[in-house]
């Protein structure tokens, strides 16, 4: 995957604004900036602490935790953030800002910093409600230790910016009103300074630990359905539309789940679980069919094998959810989505095409012989694709099964998930509504009836999640670590996944309702009176109305 992740913008944002700084550093001691350039700076700079600012208020009411952050460590580097980013912004109103090699940078940093932030963003809708599976990660207070970290170390380094911009000021700047501007900016980063060394030294003790190991590798949320499957596609974006496929699959399904009538069917549910079961087979196939090819160790070969056998016995777990569905239950919603079908049946050719031959179709079934593993990976740089399409199956599965139970509850709650069992029709059933492959009789379904569904999708899930840990573990030792698979595991492991699908469902319900308390906007209680406003105003109001008692 050559998608720019969360890590890749922070990083870039850091390594300009330590370039912004070599070009701040001029042989001549006695230099300073001419007032275009100390106003183009100064404006630079006010974008750069403006975004750490909303990113420090962001996460900064999740970070204190009683093994996390300080308060008042957070409140202060989002104030000073906050103080000196103004200051900075009434320094670039003066005069017209002119080119300048280091708010070039600055600029630069503003930038990624602000795509940094869309990233993050993406992954919630305009309303809080979530986008995609990480949208409760993100909400967690892990994440959001770490995000405060990455703050303060940005808003060190803007501070120490800001200060050379301070001692650079030209001399008609030097003073405004009635204060230096080199000691006011001085002032500031270094309260930043201390607010950021005070986060860092806490999260190293009483035990040094990286929090939210996973968010590095976060990239945006799959808003946007990919492309179908084209002819004479190469295997490469081939592969690489798998895993975009899927993430689109898990983020709607994860999306699905929060509305307050999912567009699902319990049909089309069905329908994209037996895809993920003969998916999850394919890519097993895969792995043990090129294994010698992946890698010439034996015993990473042997963990390939391994990877293989869970992703079959995830399969067959799988085939056993869509069949749960089946044929007793029925959907009478008020529209149907038939992306979820359609985007598990195009990962799946792909896959096919890729074992198999360039024009399989489902029709062909998985009876035919495999390619030559030379076909399949005709380039040493064939491989991480390969495995990473094979990580996408399960990852996506993990999340499809997470959530299919939370629809199917909704679906009951609405009363448009419908049932032609007659053990449990309230009305009963008579032999007549009886047919070849069923009843014909259906009435709305009960809590009761889908307990097996949520059983059998919590099984799968819980089969996804082995395979994939398998196939992370195997694609290491072969030689081609996956950078998301280190996202899905602290994912996982931050919302504390226990197999129990109540539990889970409470845990993250409860992570993404305590992120929507802490940075929910409340109106602050207004200033009370002086006290001698108040007594005198007590005074006025028993003069008008003397039967009424004043103190």
């Amino acid at each position: 995957m050559t998608d720019l992740t969360w890590g890749d913008f922070m990083a870039l944002a850091g390594s300009r604004m330590g370039y912004a700084l070599a070009a701040l550093t001029p042989a001549d001691a006695e230099a300073s900036s001419t007032p275009g350039q100390h106003a183009a700076r100064s404006g630079a700079l006010a974008d750069v602490f403006q975004l750490l600012h909303r990113s420090s208020g962001r996460f900064g009411p999740l970070a204190p935790d009683p093994l996390g952050i300080a308060e008042g460590d957070v409140a202060r580097l989002h104030s000073n953030i906050e103080i000196l980013g103004r200051f900075l912004r009434d320094e670039a109103f003066h005069v017209w800002p002119e080119p300048d090699p280091a708010a070039s940078h600055l600029t630069q940093a503003a930038r990624f910093l602000r795509l940094a932030g869309d990233l993050v963003a993406s992954h919630h809708g305009p309303d809080g409600e979530p986008r995609s599976p990480y949208a409760a990660y993100l909400d967690s207070a892990g994440v959001a230790r770490r995000m405060v970290a990455e703050t303060a170390e940005l808003a060190s380094t803007a501070g120490r910016v800001a200060v050379r911009i301070g001692q650079l000021c030209p001399p008609a700047r030097r003073v405004a009103r009635r204060h230096e501007v080199a000691h006011r900016l001085g002032e500031r980063a270094v309260l930043i300074e201390q607010a950021a060394i005070g986060i860092q030294r806490q999260l190293q003790l009483p035990r040094p630990s990286v929090p939210a190991p996973g968010l590095t590798h976060l990239q945006a949320a799959a808003t946007t359905v990919p492309h179908p499957v084209r002819p004479g596609e190469s295997q490469e974006d081939a592969l690489r539309a798998v895993g975009a496929g899927l993430d689109w699959l898990a983020a709607h399904t994860a999306q699905q789940a929060d509305q307050r009538l999912p567009d699902a069917t319990i049909g089309e549910l069905s329908s994209v679980a037996g895809h993920c079961a003969v998916a999850h087979l394919f890519t097993a196939r895969l792995i043990e069919h090129t294994r010698d090819l992946l890698t010439f160790d034996p015993v990473a070969q042997g963990g390939l094998g391994t990877a293989g056998e869970a992703l079959r016995a995830a399969a067959k777990l799988w085939r056993q959810a869509a069949d749960s569905g089946k044929p007793a239950f029925g959907s009478a919603p008020a529209s149907s989505n038939p992306r979820l079908v359609r985007e598990a049946e195009f990962a799946l050719v792909r896959l096919g095409r890729t074992l198999f031959s360039s024009g399989w179709t489902r029709l062909d079934g998985g009876q035919r012989t495999p390619r030559a593993t030379h076909e399949i990976i005709t380039t040493p740089g064939d491989a991480p694709y390969l495995l990473a399409a094979v990580h996408a199956v399960p990852a996506a599965g993990q999340v499809i099964a997470e959530h299919v139970p939370r629809i199917a509850a909704t679906l009951v709650r609405r009363g448009v998930l419908l049932s032609s069992d007659p053990a449990h029709n309230p009305r009963g059933s008579t032999p007549s509504d009886q047919i070849r492959d069923g009843w014909t009789r259906w009435y709305p379904a009960s809590a009761e009836q889908i307990s097996h569904i949520t059983s059998a999708y919590n099984t799968a899930r819980q089969a996804s999640a082995a395979a994939q840990i398998a196939v992370a573990r195997a694609a290491e030792a072969a030689g081609h670590p996956l950078a998301r698979a280190v996202l899905e595991a602290d994912r996982r492991n931050t919302l504390g996944f226990t197999g129990d699908p109540s539990s889970d469902t409470r845990r993250v319900q409860a992570a993404a309702a305590r992120a929507r308390s802490a940075t929910a906007d409340r109106r602050s209680e207004p200033a009370r009176l002086p006290a001698h406003r108040a007594s005198e105003l007590s005074r006025e109001v028993g003069a008008l109305h003397p039967r009424r008692k004043t103190r």
